[in-house]
């Protein structure tokens, strides 16, 4: 065999091993032949199921909010920190920017790329005219150099009204 048609043979077999790997990483469905609709894998099933069900989501809010009894934490910021892990186990942005307080933006959004098992609260601190309620948990991702134990800072502080609003997440 010539040395350009060596080259063309590697060429296309390259490119026909390249376009069965892409193929393999792409969306996966099946036809049904009886119908001719297309339908999603178990896996994607599995995964649209898993999130609409409360149980699922209970699962990673595993705080016991009933013993929660600490001088410092009032029922009002009890209220909001369970509307936030509600927000960040059912990954719902909206529901999130909902419980922060009205200046703190989209900062914090960076947070829903790490998924957390919540697991309690640890002591309230007094800081100035804050309140710092660290809420901990685990990683459900195991990131390289990093400790599966996690614990969010939530700094609240009260409002011209009077009403506790989350002002930052440490």
């Amino acid at each position: 065999m010539n040395k350009p048609a060596q080259i063309f043979s590697i060429l296309i077999l390259s490119v026909s091993v390249s376009v069965s790997v892409f193929a393999g990483c792409g969306k996966q469905e099946t036809t049904d032949t009886s119908t001719n609709e297309t339908v999603p894998t178990t896996s994607e099933t599995v995964v649209k199921e898993g999130t609409d069900q409360p149980a699922a989501l209970q699962s990673l809010d595993e705080i016991k909010w009933n013993d929660v009894k600490d001088p410092l934490i009032e029922d009002a910021m009890i209220t909001k920190l369970k509307a936030v892990i509600a927000a960040f186990v059912s990954k719902d942005l909206e529901q999130f920017h909902a419980t922060l307080g009205p200046d703190v933006g989209t900062g914090h959004d960076y947070l829903f790329d790490h998924p957390v098992k919540f697991t309690g609260i640890a002591g309230a601190i007094k800081e100035n005219n804050r309140t710092l309620i660290p809420v901990v948990g685990e990683r459900l991702n195991n990131e390289e150099g990093y400790s599966p134990d996690i614990r969010y800072t939530f700094y609240f502080e009260k409002d011209k009204d009077g009403a506790w609003q989350i002002v930052s997440i440490d």
